[in-house]
């Protein structure tokens, strides 16, 4: 367990909203230079890219399979290390 209040927050909402197992939707607005670092962390799983008009960034969107909100967490965890990305 955390002892941050925003990711408690965010565990006791996926708890409440999701019986697990469950197919969980992750959305990530991601700098082009960064796109194959974030897209490591997702291994074999199907993603949808979509570049943004201008061309700097690109939406990933994946339906991951998980078993609990920890994992969940876990993810954001691992893409917020990549710099200047946005999950949604």
């Amino acid at each position: 367990m955390s002892n941050d209040p925003g990711i408690e927050s965010l565990r006791t909402k996926l708890d409440e909203f999701y019986e697990w197992p469950a197919l969980y939707p992750f959305k990530f607005i991601v700098p082009k230079e960064s796109v194959n670092e974030v897209l490591e962390l997702f291994a074999d799983d199907p993603v949808q890219e979509r570049e943004s008009r201008n061309g700097r960034f690109i939406s990933l969107t994946m339906e991951m399979h998980v078993h609990s909100s920890d994992e969940i967490i876990a993810i954001y965890q691992r893409v917020a290390q990549v710099p200047n990305v946005i999950s949604l």
